[in-house]
């Protein structure tokens, strides 16, 4: 061996030992020395004294091995001159007290150096509870950012009673108003083919056959348009008192005039609720002006002289009022209906255009629906609407720019029809504004008139072209139609 090979040896023998040397130094320094990084959760929170009330629960919940587990969590723990002021019927009540417990626990870390705030925190029975540097909801940090081995924990003055959400407080402490009883009418009950028991197949249709009783599933129609039960809301809910819900009935069915008054009394009632939920929580004391309803965007200017109590809920907070005030305009709206929105045509083997074009008065782009040389006299497009039972102001755009000489439109009302009689050129109407001539280059509303609905409900608004088969003279040409309802 070479001197060369000799020195090389000799070099990685020592750049080997300084190494490892370096690794057994960086390991001492890494090791673990703080005894409470050894215990977990579970260990820390038993061998604290000021806990033991909450040890105590722990154990009878079960929740003491799901603390002991390899899972990392957050633990907000009440000492036990906090747990003593706890309603006993949340301690007498097995899954009550599960769910209190549960309360006051969150998978992962939550440490007080990560707020800014608050941040919003899920706890292991589905609830959100706000935590801030000094706080968590009304509690305030004894103790705070103690590491264990699996998790942290923070010592606080006061237990995490669960709130109720909106629905469930709306249904306990509002069972039998009348707003409480028109939700719980919206309750529903069907067959989930997902979860139903399959007992065989229908020879005939090939159709699935399930078990009667299995796979029934209940759900509310109001939850599935505004959810005020979903624990990751944060909604503001109004409830009203029984004479301001009476109010608004009386108020508004004028709007919702049906065949039958259950039916109107129904409809009616849809349109109060439907609105009462806006997104976000606000303060009474610094309401906006302007609020918006989560569902429909009607417009509010809540009073808080109005408001008689308030609950802070899971997922929100709720104002009980005896008076709201909103734009009722809001939420009896214009209804616009764009030309290429048709449902149907009388003869749909005839072409027509969608076709884009520029407003030289505002510069903005707009669609139209085109038709032109068809060939065919009173040619129809059908917009099915809903309608309020009120008076209507019935305008129109239709922007001629696309031939130089006049024709003429107009509009017809009838009850919607789910099938066309044939011929579909026999359609008759139990309304219809007088044909209109459209001249060229007029990019401004026109007013048609106006139309008396008398009952709420679809109805199929008509676009008809000239009566005549000459072609120029037959165009059909549609930005929009609009109508306004005449408020009281």
């Amino acid at each position: 061996m070479n001197r060369n090979n000799k020195l090389l040896i000799v070099l990685l023998t020592f750049s080997i030992v300084l190494n490892a040397c370096e690794k057994e130094r960086w390991d001492s320094h890494d090791k673990i020395t703080d005894p409470q990084l050894q215990q977990n959760l579970w260990q820390t929170i038993q061998k604290n004294p000021d806990l033991s009330l909450f040890s105590q629960y722990l154990q009878q919940t079960g929740y003491d091995t799901i603390l002991a587990s390899a899972k990392t969590f957050t633990v907000w723990a009440p000492t036990n001159e906090a747990l003593k002021s706890i309603d006993p019927s949340w301690i007498q009540d097995t899954s009550k007290l599960r769910q209190l417990i549960a309360n006051h626990i969150a998978l992962t870390r939550f440490t007080t150096d990560i707020i800014q705030d608050s941040i919003r925190v899920k706890t292991l029975d589905g609830k959100n509870i706000i935590f801030k540097k000094q706080q968590v909801e009304n509690a305030n940090l004894i103790e705070k950012d103690l590491y264990s081995k699996n998790g942290i924990l923070h010592i606080i003055d006061q237990p995490l009673i669960p709130r109720m959400n909106i629905w469930e407080y709306l249904n306990t402490a509002f069972a039998g108003s009348l707003q409480q009883q028109y939700l719980q009418s919206l309750m529903y009950s069907y067959q989930d083919p997902d979860s139903a028991v399959q007992i065989g197949v229908n020879p005939l249709t090939g159709q699935p056959i399930y078990q009667p009783g299995t796979g029934i599933v209940t759900r509310n129609r109001y939850l599935q348009k505004v959810n005020i039960s979903n624990e990751d809301s944060s909604l503001t809910y109004i409830i009203l008192t029984d004479q301001a819900y009476q109010n608004e009935k009386n108020k508004l069915q004028v709007y919702f005039q049906d065949t039958t008054s259950s039916q109107t009394d129904s409809v009616t009632q849809w349109n109060i609720v439907k609105d009462l939920a806006i997104q976000g929580i606000y303060d009474p004391d610094h309401l906006p002006n302007i609020l918006y309803s989560a569902n429909d965007s009607v417009i509010y200017h809540l009073d808080k002289s109005a408001i008689i109590s308030t609950y802070r809920a899971s997922n929100g907070v709720v104002y009980v009022m005896n008076n709201i005030n909103y734009d009722l305009s809001t939420k009896i709206k214009p209804i616009i209906i764009q030309g290429e929105n048709f449902y149907d045509r009388m003869d749909p083997t005839k072409s027509y255009s969608i076709i884009s074009r520029r407003n030289p008065i505002t510069d903005s782009i707009f669609r139209e629906f085109y038709m032109a040389n068809y060939g065919l006299a009173s040619y129809w497009i059908r917009y099915p609407r809903v309608l309020n039972s009120i008076k209507y102001k019935v305008y129109w755009v239709s922007m001629n720019d696309v031939q130089t000489g006049n024709f003429a439109m107009k509009l017809a009302f009838r009850a919607h029809l789910d099938t066309i009689p044939q011929p579909p050129s026999s359609v008759t109407f139990d309304f219809q504004f007088p044909y209109t001539t459209v001249t060229p280059n007029n990019y401004s509303e026109v007013y048609l008139g106006e139309y008396n609905q008398n009952l709420y409900g679809l109805i199929d608004i008509f676009l008809v072209g000239n009566n005549t088969t000459t072609n120029g003279n037959n165009t059909i040409l549609l930005d929009y139609i609009k109508l306004v309802p005449e408020l009281n």
